[in-house]
């Protein structure tokens, strides 16, 4: 049996980590339910970082396609030329 893989949404994710925050901080949970919350919160830290990082690297390489040298221009324009 093959396992779907769903595709990584990563507003979803950080509000799936809230949760798990604001159910362990209440503290009323077990200590087999606080692990299992803590091990699936990394999990997801580790995706949201790594989703950061992706789009970091992608707006790095959408600047330094759009960077261009030029000089201005100061001179003010000559009545000669049209």
């Amino acid at each position: 049996m093959a396992i779907k893989k769903t595709k990584f949404d990563f507003d979803t994710s950080l509000k799936e980590l809230e949760s798990i925050v604001a159910a362990m901080e209440k503290g009323n949970l077990s200590l087999e339910e606080s692990l299992k919350l803590f091990s699936e919160g990394i999990l997801l830290t580790k995706k949201c970082q790594a989703a950061i990082k992706a789009a970091e690297q992608k707006v790095k390489i959408l600047i330094g396609e759009n960077l261009v040298d030029f000089e201005l221009d100061n001179k003010e324009p000559r009545e000669d030329e049209d």
